[in-house]
């Protein structure tokens, strides 16, 4: 139902105005996001490795690297300058952690991101240079496909994925193409952003991504209107 074209097009008219997080916060009688996190968490087991791309200061980092345990590691994409200096100070003194300075996408390469004025908010996002308004304080940051990273670091193949990207997600995935029939990995998790989905011109991605897990096996439930579980 969240990925039907009604249900977006009520997503999109709630976004422009502003009406989203509220009637979120509704729908799940006041626990928006409460329940994507523990349902995750759960999925965690001691000696996993552990993918949070998306980062950002290490909320859900610090969590996984506890649910792993001493046996496990915990691999953090942080591609804002600012964001990862922060989580590299938090958190660069725990072995289990891998700290990556790139962005996750469809294709190693450049990517351009927008940055808020708030040099350590959660919302920064990728943009189409092309597209972005003159405005925009943008950065040009290093983006890695999660096939390429594996095959050059093959000790790194997740187990659990965490995906909070702001609207880049259906990209992240495309990178992930050749670790879905793997059933190493186990479980992904996906904050999606219908409506920054909806301006990249990309609305149908959700149901694309729904599609390409079900095909691979993996069972799936939305823990709210915005965060998608996907576990075999």
């Amino acid at each position: 139902m969240l990925t039907s074209p009604w249900f977006i097009y009520l997503r999109t008219l709630t976004r422009k105005l502003r009406l989203n997080q509220f009637i979120g916060r509704l729908i799940v009688n006041g626990r928006y996001e409460d329940r994507f996190g523990p349902a995750l968490q759960a999925e965690v087991r001691p000696g996993d490795t552990v993918w949070d791309i998306g980062a950002n200061l290490g909320l859900y980092t610090q969590k996984f690297i506890a649910g792993v345990g001493p046996s496990g590691c915990v691999v953090a994409f942080e591609p804002v300058p600012a964001c990862f200096a922060q989580l590299r100070q938090r958190l660069a003194e725990s072995p289990q952690i891998k700290l990556h300075n790139v962005a996750m996408g469809d294709a190693d390469g450049q990517i351009a991101m927008s940055l808020e004025a708030d040099p350590l908010a959660a919302t920064h996002r990728v943009v189409d240079i092309e597209h972005a308004g003159g405005s925009e304080n943008l950065v040009q940051v290093e983006v890695r496909s999660a096939a390429s990273l594996v095959a050059s670091e093959p000790e790194l193949f997740p187990n659990v994925v965490k995906i909070d990207v702001e609207g880049h997600e259906g990209a992240v995935m495309d990178g992930m193409h050749s670790l879905l029939p793997d059933c190493r990995l186990r479980c992904i998790g996906i904050e999606v952003h219908f409506g920054l989905l909806a301006d990249r011109g990309e609305s149908t991605r959700p149901k694309q991504m729904e599609r390409t897990l079900l095909q691979h096996g993996f069972r799936m439930r939305w823990t709210d209107p915005s965060h998608l579980l996907a576990v075999r």
